[in-house]
């Protein structure tokens, strides 16, 4: 198995338009893909989750703008696209006590690619593999 790629970053602040935009010029000034980014409000909250390299530096610079942030490991694996297969996946980290944080997945022909995160990443790849699949922590783009 090879070594992470990239870490998910969750950021939580205050929405405000102008730190909002401080944010935004942060992500480019690290090379973070627009691709991998995803903006939601909650009343008076922003989050936004994106993918990166873990760069400490990058953390640094959310927190000296005033952003909550949080890190989380992550992997991939394909998967068939079949509603049951999802819901077997589920089913089989929920018996283990394991929680999604976040799910994310793409369709490519037959297949699903799931990018997962979850509060217990070993355990998690453990049970995908005896599930027939095989999870990576190198995230393809």
């Amino acid at each position: 198995m090879r070594q992470a790629t990239k870490t998910q970053y969750n950021a939580e602040f205050d929405s405000d338009p102008a730190l909002h935009k401080r944010l935004t010029r942060l992500l480019a000034k690290h090379s973070v893909d627009g691709e991998y980014v995803v903006t939601t409000c909650i009343e008076s909250r922003t989050m936004v989750q994106f993918l990166s390299p873990k760069n400490d530096a990058l953390r640094e610079n959310l927190k000296k703008l005033g952003i909550d942030v949080r890190e989380e490991l992550i992997f991939q694996f394909e998967m068939p696209h079949h509603p049951w297969e999802l819901h077997k996946l589920a089913k089989s980290l929920a018996a283990e006590e394991i929680n999604i944080l976040s799910l994310y997945s793409s369709i490519e022909g037959e297949q699903m690619r799931i990018t997962l995160a979850v509060d217990q990443p070993a355990n998690a790849m453990a049970i995908i593999e005896k599930l027939g699949f095989e999870p990576d922590y190198a995230i393809c783009d």
